[in-house]
């Protein structure tokens, strides 16, 4: 069952043979599938959220049952509540979602992580990040790394390009008239299968050979949205388009579905991704952490079919 604790109990003792790790934040998308993988291999996590009974409403198994994890609330910015937290811990596990509030929610769990000396941190990072990126997210990325590298703390960044995942914004869409919309037909990306980075990021926490540097993950192939198009077609069994729009014109969509403008900023950067193939060319990173290949776009489009049927 879950603790909700602002003062957690030790983690098991120093003699167990797994790292005891604690996962910043909880509830994400990849955090909640990190912590099922953990506990699934009989190495439960410390989660740390800043809501708790969401976070333990997402912290479940296959079956839909909750999962065995320490759940701490406190805000990740709450500096002694995050030290707390990492009392007893080896290696922490870092990964907000994208939003303006990330870059000093992230650093500021950096600068208590720092205080309370933890001995190694995995950050979700992005392949490529930069001050001067085209894409928000990249930007956004680069700020929280180069505090990183200031605090002495040793570190893995998983460094993954576009996620697979972004197609299910346009899921709707595709189910309702078998097409979508975007401004980057042609670029190529190698979009990578969030369980791939889940997996790679299960490695890395529970082997320490594998810690260290930068991984850049990657699905198997550079495709354009075009191409993504035809392995719709193939998957679903129906025609599937892809309407190439101009920049004005799909800002006007997205602000017109009610969108804040930095969540249009930050899927407009993703199309500038495309658009420069930052992500053309694939690695062989995932096979490299995981020993399994790459999950292919056909993969994902099967796994999600529901998402898009009519």
């Amino acid at each position: 069952m879950y603790q909700i604790n602002p003062d957690p109990p030790s983690m098991p003792s120093p003699s167990c043979s797994w790292p005891r790790v604690l996962i910043a934040a909880g509830g994400g998308r990849v955090a909640r599938r990190v912590a099922a993988a953990l506990c699934a291999a009989g190495e439960p996590p410390r989660a740390l959220a800043r809501d708790p009974e969401k976070t333990r409403a997402v912290l479940l198994d296959r079956n839909g049952a909750s999962l065995p994890v320490d759940v701490v609330g406190a805000d990740l910015t709450d500096i002694d509540a995050v030290r707390r937290a990492l009392k007893g811990i080896d290696i922490a596990f870092l990964a907000l979602g994208s939003s303006p509030a990330q870059v000093d929610t992230e650093k500021a769990f950096i600068d208590a992580a720092a205080d309370a000396g933890l001995p190694h941190l995995v950050k979700l990072s992005v392949a490529d990040p930069a001050p001067e990126a085209v894409s928000s997210v990249l930007r956004w990325h680069a700020e929280v790394e180069s505090h990183l590298a200031t605090r002495g703390i040793p570190h893995t960044l998983i460094s993954p390009t576009t996620f697979a995942d972004i197609i299910m914004l346009a899921a709707p869409s595709i189910q309702a008239n078998s097409r979508w919309s975007g401004t980057a037909a042609h670029g190529k990306n190698a979009l990578i299968d969030s369980e791939d980075v889940v997996d790679a990021v299960v490695a890395v926490l529970r082997d320490p050979t594998k810690r260290g540097g930068r991984h850049v993950l990657s699905g198997p192939a550079g495709l354009t949205w075009l191409e993504v198009a035809e392995a719709l077609t193939e998957t679903l069994g129906r025609p599937i388009t892809y309407d190439e729009v101009s920049v004005e014109e799909r800002r006007a969509q997205l602000e017109a579905a009610g969108l804040d403008e930095w969540r249009v900023d930050l899927l407009l950067g993703i199309d500038e991704i495309n658009r420069a193939e930052l992500y053309r060319t694939p690695t062989d990173t995932v096979e490299l952490l995981t020993g399994h290949h790459p999950r292919t776009i056909h993969e994902y489009i099967a796994r999600h079919r529901t998402a898009f049927a009519q």
